[in-house]
């Protein structure tokens, strides 16, 4: 039982002596612990707010205190049919998700330029489970949004990069 244990945290210290660290947690420069978000979905903005607090940063109120700012030109998600069963109703589809963005800095300098994300998810739509099927689709979606801010994060440290070049 002892050495069990004693491998657990051998394992752990080892775990967390290389760097490792929760997906969702980032480890961000200044100028990214505090965005200013312009024209994003509630559940892009909800998923961005979670990744900034799990990276001890915040979504700023104004443009003022941001470090950088992300103004969402263009969001869209849509849903198209792949296949269709012997009873004509869909059984695969696709989500599409796509995001036109752009960064500024606080005083509305353009830090590159637009920048597209494009995501999509094939999924099973199967006809006899209803519930599983909107639940299926929900968790997709939420997935997607997860996804959209990890990028949206990534291309903010490339942005912040090429500003200080």
């Amino acid at each position: 039982m002892k050495q069990a244990i004693g491998g657990i945290l051998l394992f752990c210290a080892l775990l967390s002596g290389c760097g490792y660290h929760l997906r969702g947690s980032l480890d961000l420069p200044e100028s990214l612990r505090n965005v200013y978000m312009a024209g994003a979905s509630a559940s892009l903005q909800s998923e961005m707010v979670s990744m900034l607090r799990a990276s001890k940063a915040k979504l700023s109120d104004t443009t003022m205190n941001a470090g950088i700012i992300l103004k969402v030109l263009k969001e869209d998600m849509s849903n198209r049919v792949l296949s269709i069963g012997t009873t004509g109703k869909s059984t695969e589809s696709e989500l599409n998700y796509y995001l036109r963005f752009q960064f500024y800095d606080n005083q509305d300098k353009p830090l590159m330029d637009e920048q597209t994300i494009e995501i999509a998810r094939e999924y099973f739509n199967d006809q006899t489970a209803v519930l599983a099927k909107s639940n299926e689709d929900l968790t997709i979606r939420a997935e997607i949004y997860k996804q959209a801010a990890r990028m949206l994060m990534a291309r903010a440290g490339i942005a912040i990069e090429n500003q200080k070049k």
